[in-house]
């Protein structure tokens, strides 16, 4: 048997339904904004009461990051989500079509170039890096092999040098292709004995050349050459050759790299530092302060939510989940013993 409802469950069930009313009015569209703007100007007012440290400690930040950067696994769909918008953006036709120059700025780009110049010590180490790896060593090595030979039989050294070569020149082309191949190969072999007998003598001397040769000057024309030669060209022809199945490659590979630099000690030993840092400069800072450095207002605000709260609302008003959110908020008050005692003792 259906419990029969009193009269002060009646009277609360009424003033459930007029004050949802009252609230669902409230989420019109101008009511909602400006009621936003109000609250906005109120909660600016608040901030220059409070102090960051009274909201939200580093530890907390610590351990936010440590929870959602470095713990919880990275989702597929995200991995997916990316591979496949870079190839839908670099097979666009808008991106294939803009020339380099419309992205890089010239006077920007050349500033870059002065300002990585003037990192003497970190370019002459690199240099000296690079220079003392095995293959800048096989590099330099073949290169100066290719020059001496090339030489040697351009300018038909061996025949001037050699006794007999001359005359073998004129014998036949037969004779000369049967003779010719022995010759080489012992001028190939002196060839590579002189290299390798000095080649730390040519590093040594390749080094002083490129120190000499490369002043930040001629370095800095050879970046603006290099832009130049560019600028025009339109990004399609510049990625020519990588195809989606390298450029997912690509990503795959910033997300690993992702994933063990995320749990390295220096990640985290550097968001710690970084947190202590922010906290050490505005915690004990008024909240209003950080919000002006971060040149956040009122009218920012205001701006924001009038550009995405009125599609918002307007969906949730739709679909009623928004009278169903109320409701259930309500509800809690409406039906409880302390509201229903108090308005059963009004009626009395």
């Amino acid at each position: 048997m259906t419990k029969p409802v009193t009269e002060a469950e009646y009277t609360a069930q009424k003033l459930l339904e007029l004050h949802l009313q009252h609230e669902m009015a409230a989420f019109d569209e101008t009511c909602f904004v400006t009621w936003l703007g109000e609250e906005a100007n109120q909660l600016l007012i608040w901030s220059q009461s409070i102090h960051l440290n009274q909201l939200v400690t580093a530890s907390s930040v610590k351990a936010f990051i440590q929870a959602n950067l470095v713990t919880r696994e990275i989702p597929a769909a995200v991995v997916e989500i990316a591979d496949e918008a870079s190839v839908w953006l670099l097979s666009s036709q808008h991106h294939l079509d803009t020339p380099l120059g419309d992205i890089i700025n010239e006077a920007l780009y050349e500033d870059c170039v002065e300002q990585i110049l003037a990192f003497d010590e970190q370019l002459t180490g690199s240099l000296n890096l690079v220079m003392e790896l095995p293959i800048y060593r096989k590099v330099l090595s073949g290169v100066i092999y290719q020059a001496i030979t090339r030489y040697i039989y351009d300018a038909n050294i061996i025949s001037k040098s050699i006794p007999g070569v001359s005359s073998l020149l004129k014998i036949g082309q037969q004779v000369v292709s049967k003779t010719a191949p022995k010759l080489s190969n012992a001028v190939e072999e002196n060839v590579r004995g002189y290299i390798a007998t000095n080649l730390d003598l040519i590093l040594v001397e390749s080094e002083a050349f490129l120190e000499q040769e490369l002043t930040d000057e001629a370095l800095k024309i050879a970046a603006m050459d290099l832009l130049e030669g560019l600028k025009n060209k339109p990004l399609g022809e510049l990625q020519e050759g990588i195809d989606n199945e390298k450029l997912s490659r690509f990503i795959q590979l910033v997300f690993d790299f992702w994933e063990h630099f995320r749990k390295s000690e220096y990640f985290k030993n550097t968001y710690e530092l970084m947190v202590d840092y922010f906290f050490e400069k505005y915690g004990e800072e008024t909240l209003d302060v950080l919000l002006d450095n971060l040149e956040i207002s009122s009218e920012l605000i205001h701006q924001e939510a009038t550009r995405f709260a009125p599609q918002l609302v307007a969906s949730l008003k739709q679909s009623g989940q928004l009278e169903a959110i109320i409701r259930r908020h309500l509800s809690r008050f409406y039906t409880s013993n302390a509201t229903l005692d108090c308005l059963q003792a009004a009626n009395n």
